[in-house]
């Protein structure tokens, strides 16, 4: 097991794996320079983690791309990144709860009331449509009124001063729930943002299951160790002792400011509406912190960070309710594959509505039969193809409660219609049209160097057994 925080699993990362791994000195601004390094890279599918050391107007580091490959959250948990999907179902199965350490370096520099300052951060804005500067690489953490089981999620938040942030809190979800109780007693919410996170942290606050579920046990699931944790200065909440930064504040009760618009993972902006916000009472942080950023819209980070955890996510909530499923994909925003060994009738259409079950965020769900690799969206774009009936095989299930990032959805109204394809042969895949194929003995025999000469491979440094940076 790696380091268990940023700075050294960054460490790690420039030690090992130099090509994947880019210090830039160059002076750059938040104001889009970030974002269009990273767009010019992704248009080269290249995907390294970036630290500008030299950002216009502030005096702390920017790092980007952090999780932005399986490869390299593999790398942070110490394992292959064919492992990760195993390795995050055991965390669920073994989980760790935090330690209380008696200190810790995130508060080495403490700003508290009026001495807190989130204007002294790097400003990032990352694409023309954003309505303002934006923080999106921090872990919100509340807990329960309760219960006391605490939250940890992303959520973006748009800097409106100061001491006080716009936040954007999905409907249905958890953190947004905890508001609501909150509310029906007429108290704030308290909360601490965490920025500068390890990755086994960005994904145990990932986690999708259940509301009961401390993710913070999950992150110790995956590191194998506890996370450490110390009381916060000025809210009633325990905070990484390790983290680079810790933004504490209020959400107060039936108060919405307007916030927003933001460019999202969908590749759209989701407008400016009123919403809740939050005030903050104390800011603290190591020194020489690192600000650990997510550039927002549909870059490879975004879209990954989310994609890691909730693949093992949904695959242990499937397979605890239907031992049929073998796996699933998640290859797009508000889409799922799943992969099922079918031993009777109407088996998919079960896996399909708990599967709608399993995440809220699902909107369209496709099942097919475990000869279907579901890591090929063409494969499964033929099982669709040949394999379904629309007036069988297709269902939809009117308005149902989804993300206002959808930008699909009609009159504002925060639900969108559910649709379920089963993709599976019938009545069997054992009696369905037979697949064409090369003889086995044939395969075997040819050998492709006899015939065509091997392109020449791109260098690169070399990752764990089992990974690659093309994912």
């Amino acid at each position: 097991m790696l380091g268990n925080d940023l700075r050294t699993f960054l460490g790690e990362m420039k030690q090992k794996y130099p090509s994947e791994y880019v210090e830039v000195e160059k002076e750059i601004s938040g104001e889009y320079e970030t974002t269009a390094i990273v767009t010019k890279l992704e248009m080269e599918r290249r995907t390294p983690i970036l630290y500008f050391k030299n950002v216009k107007g502030t005096n702390f580091p920017v790092v980007v791309n952090v999780c932005a490959s399986r490869a390299l959250v593999a790398a942070g948990l110490g394992i292959a990144k064919d492992d990760l999907p195993q390795t995050y179902l055991h965390a669920l199965n073994n989980m760790i709860k935090p330690v209380m350490a008696q200190s810790g370096p995130v508060q080495e520099i403490v700003s508290l009331g009026d001495q807190a300052d989130l204007m002294k951060f790097p400003q990032m804005t990352y694409n023309n449509i954003d309505g303002g500067h934006y923080i999106s690489g921090g872990i919100v953490m509340a807990k329960d009124p309760d219960h006391g089981t605490y939250n940890c999620s992303y959520d973006r938040l748009m800097v409106k001063g100061p001491r006080k942030l716009g936040i954007y809190m999905t409907p249905g979800r958890h953190l947004g729930q905890i508001y609501e109780k909150c509310e029906q007693r007429g108290k704030p919410m308290e909360l601490a943002i965490v920025v500068g996170n390890h990755p086994a942290w960005c994904m145990g606050a990932l986690f999708i299951g259940s509301y009961a579920t401390d993710e913070r046990d999950v992150m110790g699931g995956l590191m194998g160790t506890p996370l450490e944790v110390i009381p916060a200065k000025t809210v009633d909440l325990n905070v990484p002792a390790l983290a680079e930064i810790v933004i504490e504040g209020e959400v107060v009760p039936f108060e919405r400011e307007p916030e927003g618009p933001y460019g999202e993972f969908t590749g759209h902006s989701a407008g400016a509406l009123n919403r809740p916000f939050i005030n903050v009472k104390a800011i603290t942080h190591r020194k020489g912190a690192i600000f650990h950023d997510v550039c927002g819209g549909p870059h490879r980070e975004q879209l990954l960070m989310t994609t890691i955890p909730m693949e093992p996510s949904i695959l242990h909530f499937l397979q605890s309710n239907i031992p049929a499923v073998q796996a699933v994909r998640c290859p797009a925003p508000f889409t799922l594959f799943v992969s099922i060994k079918k031993t009777r009738e109407g088996q998919a259409k079960q896996v399909l509505l708990t599967a709608f079950a399993a995440d809220m965020l699902t909107k369209h769900c496709v099942v097919v039969d475990d000869d279907i690799d579901i890591s090929d969206n063409a494969a499964v774009i033929r099982a669709i193809a040949t394999r379904v009936q629309a007036d069988r095989d297709l269902f939809i299930i009117k308005k149902v409660t989804h993300d206002e990032l959808d930008p699909s959805r009609e009159n504002d109204i925060p639900a969108s219609d559910k649709v379920g394809i089963d993709a599976t042969a019938k009545p069997s895949l054992a009696i369905f049209a037979s697949k064409p194929k090369v003889p086995k003995e044939v395969m075997d025999r040819i050998k492709l160097e006899d015939f065509v000469a091997s392109s020449p491979k791109r260098q690169r440094e070399p990752f764990p057994v089992g990974s690659s940076m093309g994912d």
